[in-house]
């Protein structure tokens, strides 16, 4: 029987080969997208757009690596986890004992190089591409423009990131062959800052990429020529400790972004780290997590990485440090709104509670606010949660403008008026939690006093900066352009509670990171190790 079954499959695969024609045959496998056919897809373009935002979106190599370097490597938070063993090279960026085998900075380095190795394919392919949009019509020149200020806007965020942290690095522009990889080589960082200056002037010079004024809000979180003014004055800021003339441009390029009218101070300072915080004036450069798996829409893991664990569920991680509680004034609402401590009652369904107990683990006794959420904004599996990180608030704005203002010898009543201004709000903001049952911290109804023309108002804006920021990741970078990073952390490492952190930090050496030693040897060691690592 399987003998039959055999002998007339043969007969008939037979028939099919002599009656199909060779070109009937000669077809590309169904379903299969290839670069040639790829682009001319409906709607290619803008896939190969949202392609490059999705480097954000790398939890472990970005998200957890942000919070890593701008939170826990420095004086406002330690690392926290289940304990001294959870992640322990965490601990090392914060004292000072940071080898090249790191796995934050390696995951670091390769989840900023791959979302540039995506926006270098998007800006090679893109522009003669036949494009076309969603409706089968010839794209627009105008839209492909857009585009392509936008990509070049995240190839230069992305390079920013790369360049506080390591230095020189090598800056790759077009997409690589294996061939490359053993000639690869680190490029000056100022040569670095020239791109970087290039590709953020480029975009917000683009007329083809809108205002925030004329975004729509189904938009909401794509750059706009402020995110990109916003970027340059932030570029311009860290590179001024080498060239003091940076100043005036980054007070330049932040008063464009005042000037534009499209933002405001939101009058509630919470409420910017709410559900629908990105849908506020106060928000010049977003990046909006979803939680809709059935759309391959996915969120964040960080509100879970850095909860409190036992009841809440949360992996522990981030933990403010007293020094950083300290430094908020006495009637400062931004303390409440920026860190949880334990005995904080927050709502769970069914009329339940959830009491924040920090006892089963080693923590600083606080926690992260701005990224905590209660159970009714949890994702699906707490987890995947919709949550929006803010690159680029108006305050900080504010504060740029304010400390170029005076770095490049503005009015000084001028920089106090800035800097009051956010200092304002908070005072006027709410001393409630408004998702809260009760809260273990309360602010006294005390205003903020202004800050003075005759103040040393340098003192004023860098307190001003880390209060307002908190737990936004700023903090290494701000140290770094200051100058202060070793400073800092070796007079942190005698303070009470810092067990040391920061002792091991050593001027000319810890004012950067090492290079991953896996790129060293990926490349046949073309790329070279930074000093003392």
């Amino acid at each position: 029987m399987k003998k039959t079954l055999w002998i007339i499959l043969v007969t008939f695969l037979s028939i099919i080969g002599t009656s199909c024609s060779e070109k009937y045959l000669d077809r590309p496998p169904l379903g299969n997208q290839t670069d040639e056919n790829f682009y001319k897809s409906p709607d290619a373009g803008f896939k190969m757009l949202v392609t490059c935002y999705r480097g954000f979106y790398d939890f472990w190599g970005y998200q957890a690596a942000r919070a890593e370097l701008g939170n826990m490597a420095t004086d406002d938070s330690d690392k926290g986890g289940s304990d001294a063993g959870d992640r322990p090279f965490v601990t090392d960026l914060g004292f000072g004992r940071t080898l090249s085998s790191n796995e934050t900075l390696q995951g670091y380095w390769a989840a900023c190089y791959r979302a540039i190795g995506e926006c270098n394919v998007a800006l090679e392919r893109l522009p003669d591409a036949p494009l076309i949009d969603a409706s089968g019509n010839p794209l627009a020149e105008s839209v492909r423009k857009r585009y392509l200020a936008e990509i070049k806007f995240l190839r230069a965020f992305f390079y920013l990131d790369l360049v506080r942290v390591y230095g020189d690095v090598p800056l790759i522009t077009r997409t690589l062959t294996v061939d490359d990889r053993s000639k690869l080589v680190r490029e000056n960082k100022q040569n670095v800052f020239k791109f970087i200056e290039q590709e953020f002037t480029a975009a917000a010079n683009e007329p083809n990429l809108p205002s925030r004024n004329a975004l729509p809000a189904a938009e909401l979180g794509r750059v706009t020529q402020e995110a990109a003014w916003s970027m340059l004055a932030r570029t311009y800021l860290f590179f001024a400790k080498d060239d003091k003339s940076l100043f005036a441009k980054a007070r330049d390029a932040a008063k464009k972004v005042i000037d534009s009218k499209a933002f405001e101070l939101h009058p509630q300072f919470q409420e910017i780290f709410l559900e629908h915080g990105y849908k506020t004036k106060e928000a010049v450069f977003s990046i909006i997590m979803g939680d809709n798996p059935a759309a391959f829409i996915y969120g964040s893991t960080i509100p879970v990485y850095c909860s409190p664990r036992g009841a809440t569920g949360g992996w522990g991680f981030d933990c403010p440090t007293q020094d950083l509680v300290s430094e908020f004034e006495p009637g400062d609402p931004r303390l409440l709104f920026s860190v949880l401590k334990e005995g904080d009652v927050f709502p769970k369904a069914s009329s339940q509670r959830e009491v924040l107990d920090f006892s089963t683990y080693p923590n600083t006794g606080y926690h992260n606010r701005k990224v905590y959420l209660p159970e009714s904004r949890r994702g699906q599996g707490w987890g995947d949660d919709a949550w929006t990180y803010h690159p680029i608030r108006y305050a900080d704005v504010l504060l740029m403008y304010a400390e170029a203002l005076l770095e490049s010898g503005g009015d000084k009543q001028e920089v106090a008026n800035y800097i009051n201004m956010v200092r304002r709000r908070a005072s006027s903001s709410s001393r409630k939690d408004v998702e809260a049952l009760s809260r273990a911290i309360t602010i006294a109804a005390i205003p903020l006093p202004d800050v003075k023309a005759s103040d040393n108002l340098q003192t004023a804006v860098r307190h001003e900066r880390r209060v307002e920021l908190a737990l936004e990741y700023h903090r290494l970078y701000d140290l770094m352009r200051w100058g202060k990073l070793v400073e800092t952390m070796n007079t942190y490492s005698r303070k009470p509670n810092s067990n040391g952190k920061g002792a091991n930090f050593k001027a000319g050496i810890n004012e950067i990171f090492p290079i991953p030693q896996v790129e060293i040897d990926r490349s046949a060691g073309s790329i070279i190790q930074n000093p003392g690592y």
